[in-house]
């Protein structure tokens, strides 16, 4: 889901109501709490009428893509996962297989804090090593830069593009 779809499923879980004032430009510390807050809120759901529980949740932003996947899950590979979504994501709209640096930019910070609460960690930008992921207590996270294209040929679509290949290397 985008950065716009996280926190309307946030509000209709936590108050019943979908609320239509999002951040176009989220933090990540923002994005992380709330998809922790939404695992949260389904994991303690009394009726799931059959339904499985939740074990992943992909958010894509403009700046990054962010992958918080269960400990006990059958789904692997997450960094795999976050660099090819952030890659797709710069492939679809500058319409190219290649990479081409001259018409990218990564807009996020050199570092990022992991929450909003005083517990967060801060994580540098590693040019080496993108991806960045760590353990917590129920879950695995990691986070990937986009390189953001800046001579953008397709927007329509790019979501579903950027979701797809997140997901592709984890089934």
């Amino acid at each position: 889901m985008n950065e716009q779809e996280l926190p309307y499923l946030y509000n209709v879980l936590k108050y019943g109501n979908v609320s239509y004032v999002s951040d176009s430009y989220p933090c990540v510390a923002t994005i992380l709490d709330t998809m922790r807050d939404v695992y949260s809120l389904l994991q303690k759901a009394e009726h799931t009428n059959g339904r499985r529980p939740l074990t992943r949740l992909h958010v894509h932003t403009l700046a990054f893509q962010a992958i918080l996947v269960a400990h006990n899950s059958l789904w692997k590979n997450s960094m795999s996962s976050a660099a090819k979504a952030a890659l797709t994501a710069h492939r679809h709209t500058c319409g190219s297989h290649d990479i081409d640096t001259k018409h990218a930019r990564v807009i996020m910070d050199d570092s990022f804090t992991t929450s909003r609460g005083s517990h967060a960690k801060r994580i540098p930008f590693d040019n080496s090593h993108p991806v960045a992921c760590w353990q917590e207590h129920l879950y695995e996270i990691c986070v990937a830069p986009v390189l953001v294209c800046t001579k953008v040929l397709h927007t329509g679509g790019g979501g579903d593009n950027v979701s797809a290949a997140g997901l592709v290397l984890q089934v």
